[in-house]
């Protein structure tokens, strides 16, 4: 392992034991380890870092899957980058730099036009320039440069540090790239470039056109249409759960950039025409996740980061804005981490045979 990868997959010591890594005390120079799943939230995505800022003081992160916003974080931190880097990259971001094409030159009417031509209001380049960019400082181009296998890891999940969630529109399913790659999309997982997927999963709906990707040969060379992958799964917390019969050597935690909820604060009016579009199509993005967040086992992994009041759309962030957002997730993953055992998680959720037998 090169040194660009020190943040992210550390070597193991584990043989897939019940608790392979204890967690380390504060000041250890041992970090246990984790893995993280990042919910899409357009810009709000800084927020993530001031999360990781209190999580990864002790934490060395493994493996890291996100969507939209998630999705950038995730990939900058999969290549390398420190949490100090990662706020120096998302500090200097310009989101309105991302507002590229005719929209930008023609205000309205530019908009309005190229949603109604291209299926979206900006082209998008400039967002996939900039990801591609900051990967290649870290010498990052293809998912290739991304694998990393080890004994004991679970031989039903493909080896990659960066899972990026889109939605293929063309066909209706929720894509996992670069894992759904060669079955679903006859493409191999390890050329697929990794600002592509990236890009494809930011694909906000009427905000940047859809991210054509093109099928291998045995899928019949069918150009899919993929968007935001919040379309279909924003929050797939599940998604590194081991599908063999050992409990997980590592804890896989969620950061959600919105507070836990009760069915009475969803509750939001539908009195006309366009709340009840806005109503519906919140419901159609929402269900499927919400499903599982309710769920005791996913509430109890997950960091809860309070960014009401901050768009994910808001491409003209203040700098206050963002202090905010900051602030907000270290606010919250230092709660986290004040409540968080993992060994007790891990006799609630996956009890040992004779715990389990006893409680019969």
């Amino acid at each position: 392992m090169t040194a660009r990868h020190a943040t992210v997959g550390a070597p193991a010591t584990a043989t897939g034991v019940r608790t392979v890594e204890p967690h380390a005390a504060a000041g250890s120079e041992t970090k246990s380890r984790v893995d993280l799943v990042l919910e899409g939230g357009g810009v709000k995505g800084i927020a993530f870092v001031g999360a990781l800022q209190k999580l990864c003081a002790q934490h060395t992160v493994r493996r890291v899957a996100g969507t939209s916003a998630g999705a950038v974080v995730g990939a900058l931190l999969a290549a390398g980058y420190t949490v100090p880097e990662l706020e120096e990259t998302l500090r200097e971001m310009q989101f309105a730099s991302f507002e590229d094409g005719w929209a930008r030159h023609f205000g309205k009417p530019g908009a309005a036009l190229a949603f109604l031509l291209h299926n979206g209001v900006f082209k998008g380049d400039a967002l996939h320039a900039w990801i591609e960019e900051r990967l290649a400082r870290k010498n990052v181009v293809t998912f290739k440069d991304l694998r990393q296998e080890e004994p004991g890891d679970d031989p039903g999940t493909p080896p990659y540090r960066l899972v990026v969630t889109v939605s293929d529109i063309s066909r209706g399913r929720e894509l996992h790239l670069p894992w759904d790659c060669r079955e679903l999309c006859g493409v191999d997982p390890d050329s697929m470039k990794v600002a592509d997927a990236v890009r494809a999963s930011a694909s906000i709906p009427f905000f940047f056109r859809p991210f054509p990707l093109t099928c291998g040969p045995d899928q019949g060379s069918e150009k899919l249409v993929l968007v935001d992958g919040g379309m279909l799964s924003n929050f797939p917390v599940a998604l590194f759960d081991r599908h063999d019969d050992r409990p997980p050597r590592w804890p896989t935690w969620g950061l959600k950039l919105s507070m836990r909820t009760t069915p009475q604060q969803d509750w939001r009016p539908a009195g006309n025409p366009v709340t009840l579009v806005q109503r519906l199509v919140s419901t159609m993005t929402d269900a499927h996740d919400r499903l599982h967040i309710d769920e005791p086992s996913v509430q109890e992994r997950t960091v809860f980061i309070d960014t009401e009041g901050v768009r994910s759309t808001d491409f003209h962030l203040t700098r206050e804005q963002s202090d905010y957002l900051l602030a907000q997730g270290q606010d919250a993953a230092g709660r986290f981490r004040a409540t968080w055992d993992f060994n007790r998680w891990l006799e609630r959720r996956h009890p040992r045979p004779d715990t389990a037998a006893a409680a019969g």
